[in-house]
């Protein structure tokens, strides 16, 4: 049985799409007239376990970055040299196979805190440019902040923020679920933090391992605890399967949802489902620009759905490496560090602050609308009217993140 023998036909053919699409970059003498080698750019995103569907759309969002390329920079070709990101382990052997065998210019990937961690910490003692695609966790931008290293998307406090200031009118009263991982961790600190500043109750927490598939219990406790709204910090197939078992609880309006982020593949595939969240990228987003909204257009004419926010996480990545290496005329590690510190892409929705390298971008908080008639449009924005200097002031100072970080 192959690897692959176990995903969906539509899975099946994404992949193999994207892998036809590397083995006719990797040809560059057959393709291209030009005599250049081409250039190697690497992605490490998950195939397999509950972070899969996220690893596949961003995976799409790449190759309809380099298809509107032309798949080239600087009059080169670009080679991708996509590996699996099944576990924090396997992340770290694939990462490290990027830099000493295959020789790649940088590096894009990490769809969850656990392998984000792993692979930063490689990219940092391989001096290898990788842009961590959806990871969250604090200590990437933070503590453990490297010169090579650069984060898409944002950490737990600045979702809190934007969260809190949604749920705090609804009720004071929350009650918290989140995993018993660093991303779920830290999503009860930020939000239970944004509480008590605001004069709030905790009135209890739960935490859930990785693959749990029965919340029964706890939403027992919820409905017993009557909290104004119950704050989750749980992602992928847990956040699935809680929404689904929630639902059939009879809980759906009785008691609001709220949780620090989703992906539109969490929200795709559950019915009858309630809740505020926040987002990376909306594609029904009024400050979406032209680029975006023809990014949006070409995963319609592929998938027949809108463009979700891992699918933008992908295409932001990939823009930014190819931007960088524009702007600097090079492909050299160094060069492309220095690139993605300073460009400023008029198609990228955002840019990497230039001393803890974190993306700065409007982060979209939505509400599950209270008719749904079309799946991949339930949602509605509710910040629509924040600007970018609103969200900038959300990413913290030097003094509250505490990067501090080396040379090239």
């Amino acid at each position: 049985m192959s690897r692959d023998s176990h995903f969906s036909p539509d899975r099946r053919r994404l992949l193999q799409t994207a892998g036809a699409g590397a083995a006719i970059l990797g040809a560059p003498a057959l393709v291209f007239s030009q005599g250049n080698a081409p250039i190697k750019i690497g992605s490490v995103l998950p195939r397999q376990g509950p972070f899969a569907l996220q690893g596949e759309a961003a995976t799409l969002g790449i190759k309809i970055a380099l298809d509107q390329a032309n798949n080239q920079v600087l009059g080169r070709p670009i080679q991708w040299v996509a590996y699996d990101e099944p576990n924090p382990l396997g992340a770290q052997q694939n990462m490290q196979k990027l830099i000493q065998e295959d020789k790649v210019a940088a590096v894009i990937g990490g769809s969850n805190s656990a392998t984000g961690l792993a692979i930063a910490s490689t990219a940092a003692a391989g001096k290898m440019p990788t842009i961590i695609s959806a990871a969250l966790a604090r200590e990437i931008t933070g503590k453990n902040c490297n010169r090579y290293v650069f984060r898409n998307n944002a950490p737990p406090p600045v979702y809190a923020k934007l969260l809190a200031r949604q749920l705090l009118p609804i009720g004071k009263r929350w009650y918290f679920l989140v995993g018993a991982y660093a991303y779920g961790q830290e999503a009860y600190q930020m939000l239970k933090k944004e509480l008590e500043a605001a004069g709030g109750t905790d009135l209890g927490v739960d935490s859930a391992a990785v693959g749990t598939t029965d919340f029964s219990s706890i939403i027992l406790k919820i409905r017993q605890a009557r909290p104004d709204v119950v704050a989750l910090g749980i992602a992928g197939t847990d956040l699935t399967a809680f929404l689904k078992q929630y639902n059939e609880f009879g809980l759906r309006g009785r008691i609001p949802l709220a949780s620090l982020t989703a992906t539109d593949e969490d929200v795709w595939s559950q019915s009858n489902i309630s809740g505020i969240m926040g987002k990376y990228w909306h594609f029904n987003n009024p400050a979406n620009g032209p680029a975006e909204l023809a990014f949006n257009e070409a995963v319609r004419k592929i998938k027949g759905t809108p463009a979700s926010a891992s699918m933008a996480q992908g295409w932001v990545c990939m823009n930014m490496v190819l931007a960088a290496i524009e702007k600097e005329k090079s492909a050299a590690a160094p060069a492309i560090v220095r690139g993605l510190e300073t460009v400023r892409p008029a198609h990228v929705p955002g840019y990497f602050r230039e001393w803890d390298h974190q993306f700065i971008t409007r982060l979209p908080v939505v509400k599950v609308r209270d008719k749904v008639t079309d799946r991949y449009d339930m949602l509605e924005m509710l910040n629509a009217d924040m600007k970018m200097a609103d969200f900038e002031a959300l990413y913290g100072t030097k003094e509250e993140i505490g990067c501090s970080m080396g040379g090239l």
